[in-house]
């Protein structure tokens, strides 16, 4: 299912990564997240990346909930 998910974005024209975590939450003036700093962990390559909607989809125990209290 999650490879059908990810297939239907790429074809609706969305960018895809995997093995990417996010470092950095990016917000305007007024806190509204515009995107976000990623780095590839097999690289160590960064960018960054702005998005209308940003989606995780890491485990519920992982602490990306930190980023959200920032």
């Amino acid at each position: 299912m999650n490879i059908a998910l990810i297939m239907t974005a790429v074809k609706l024209g969305a960018t895809v990564a995997n093995k990417v975590e996010v470092t950095e939450l990016l917000k305007d003036a007024d806190g509204k997240i515009q995107g976000a700093r990623v780095r590839d962990n097999l690289t160590g390559d960064e960018w960054e990346v702005k998005a209308k909607v940003l989606s995780s989809s890491d485990p519920p125990a992982t602490s990306y909930g930190d980023y959200h209290r920032a």
